[in-house]
């Protein structure tokens, strides 16, 4: 069975400068567009503050006790924190994905969350998104981008993910195509070189959905979490979505958003 190793992640290395400024060179911007179009993945890591990071970790485990539950009817990752621009408009993670999507890229709210319990086991390997014409024999750039905010430290003992580096070009053959989440073979999987990806908190990651991947197992006590943001390219918006993409943004942060970030949301309803 494949493990993966923790050598050769696809990383963005940044100067002390833009990690002050908050803000990518645009020589960064087009290395980062390079390694997503390459190995399907990019990692920038600790570029979010450590304190304010477990203030979002515990208060997306405060969410996640919650369950189905709502609190003055709205969806409590609609609020602060899970409403900053540190997260919906990673000033790292949007540069990146306009570079390789266009400047028309849209998001929906609410966003999601991966979270690792103790004692889980391994995950099938699979795809969160497949070749957007999977007959053709080539692949096409990407359409769809998951943008993952680690809120604790990614190691191989809680179960960092393992991805498949260039597994994003990788055309499916039809009985892969037709089951859900284009799930991988074992086999095949181990003949191809993987790492798992361990990372600080407060790291940034912008990946290909046509990437295999899958969760390891968590060998500690405690639940890892990592924030997941989808991001579309233009032509992907579907009105007729799922009702979660109906949700509704309090007035109040929607007017606090940036005009660009709006502009990316513009598709959700708001008060």
């Amino acid at each position: 069975m494949s493990t993966g190793t923790t050598i050769n992640i696809p990383k963005l290395e940044i100067s002390a400068e833009e990690r002050d400024k908050n803000k990518p060179t645009s020589e960064s911007i087009d290395a980062a567009a390079r390694l997503l179009r390459e190995t399907g993945l990019v990692v920038i890591e600790s570029v979010l503050p450590s304190d304010w990071i477990e203030e979002v970790n515990v208060a997306m485990q405060a969410v996640l006790d919650m369950g189905e539950k709502t609190e003055n009817g709205t969806h409590p990752m609609l609020e602060m924190p899970f409403m900053d621009a540190r997260i919906i408009d990673n000033p790292y993670a949007m540069p990146i994905m306009k570079a390789v999507m266009g400047e028309k890229i849209f998001a929906y709210l609410p966003y999601g969350c991966n979270s690792t319990a103790p004692g889980s086991e391994i995950q099938w390997i699979h795809r969160d998104s497949g070749q957007l014409f999977p007959e053709l024999p080539f692949a096409l750039p990407v359409s769809t981008i998951v943008v993952n905010i680690p809120l604790v430290d990614f190691t191989v003992e809680n179960g960092a993910t393992e991805v498949w580096p260039g597994s994003h070009l990788i055309i499916d053959d039809e009985a892969v195509r037709n089951t859900p989440y284009n799930v991988c073979e074992e086999e095949r999987a181990a003949q191809l070189p993987s790492f798992q990806l361990v990372m600080p908190a407060g790291s940034v990651v912008v990946r290909d959905m046509r990437c295999w991947h899958r969760a390891m197992p968590n060998r500690t006590r405690t639940r890892r979490h990592m924030l997941a943001l989808v991001y579309f390219r233009r032509f992907h918006h579907a009105p007729d979505a799922p009702n979660i993409f109906n949700a509704r943004v309090p007035e109040e942060i929607w007017t606090d958003l940036s005009e660009d970030a709006q502009e990316v949301y513009r598709f959700q309803a708001h008060d």
